[in-house]
């Protein structure tokens, strides 16, 4: 039984569940209201608020409840990273497949991997955010995901044309040779089998990395979105205005301390996420090796 697929297929099924219906449960405040105190029997209370029967995972600093918060993200988070992976693998294949039958291409890419494999792309990102003309685009956002996209397209470029690579030294590739096949021919009967096996897996894989990589933007101020407000004796500051799952990160230092709720169920969803896709990358790997032989 291949209980990484199986595993791995109810985690996404949950996922998908609070992604889509996760809105409509009794329990989730989809209008995200904001509360600035509370009476109770004990006097009264200011948010951030503990878990409680009305908050189950406790509110954020403007009394919002955190469980309908990481509701009301869950779209936006895997929008966000699956149209990174997606734009990553497209500009990947191109530049893999490419470099392979191409001396120009191999060069160009060989430059690129070089050009971010001496810094991790963290810092790349962070550079490239801090921009003044992204700074204060109003398509900051899309900027930021077409850098994250690109900052690790010479790993997956690289990846795709190893792959190749190896097909080609392989007998039976030899044989397609000598039988005279076509490029196109060589490429859909030797290399396409084993390299859709990797490229899926490491898509997949990839949606998880990518996750990890954006909560560590989160952690140090680094946002996709950014609105700015004034400050109270002059002066502007930056502001988060994205419900994606790593934007509830942003008062880490103080949230571990004094609202450890937030800081414990939003790196437990991301968590869970990460899970999700590193189990079903195992477990689409197992599958395909075990029904067709391959292994890459």
């Amino acid at each position: 039984m291949n209980r990484h697929l199986a595993t791995g297929s109810i985690m996404l099924i949950i996922l998908l569940f609070i992604t889509f219906l996760g809105p409509f449960l009794p329990m989730v405040d989809d209008s995200l209201t904001q509360q600035g105190a509370r009476f109770t029997d004990s006097g009264i209370e200011v948010p951030p608020f503990p878990p409680s029967p009305q908050d189950p995972l406790g509110s954020d600093r403007d009394g919002r409840d955190v469980l309908s918060l990481l509701v009301a993200g869950s779209k936006e988070t895997l929008l966000v990273i699956v149209t990174i992976v997606v734009i990553r693998f497209a500009v990947a294949a191109i530049l893999g497949i490419g470099s392979y039958y191409s001396g120009l291409l191999k060069g160009f890419l060989s430059v690129w991997s070089q050009l971010f494999s001496f810094m991790p792309p963290v810092f790349f990102v962070i550079f490239f955010a801090g921009m003044p003309f992204i700074m204060f685009s109003e398509h900051r956002q899309l900027w930021l995901i077409l850098a994250i996209a690109l900052v690790e397209v010479g790993r997956t470029a690289n990846m795709i044309r190893t792959s190749m690579i190896q097909s080609s030294k392989r007998p039976f590739f030899e044989a397609g040779i000598v039988t005279g096949c076509s490029n196109v021919t060589l490429f859909k009967a030797y290399f396409w089998p084993e390299l859709r096996l990797m490229m899926l897996t490491s898509f997949v894989n990839d949606l998880g990395r990518t996750l990890f990589l954006i909560a560590q933007f989160a952690v140090i101020g680094v946002y996709l979105q950014n609105a700015f407000g004034s400050i109270r004796g002059g002066g502007v500051e930056t502001m988060n205005n994205s419900f994606i799952w790593p934007s509830l990160l942003d008062n880490i230092n103080q949230d571990v301390f004094t609202a450890e709720w937030v800081v414990l169920s939003t790196v437990g969803f991301i968590t869970f996420t990460m899970v999700t896709f590193y189990l079903l990358s195992n477990g689409i790997r197992r599958f395909y090796e075990e029904r067709y032989q391959q292994s890459i």
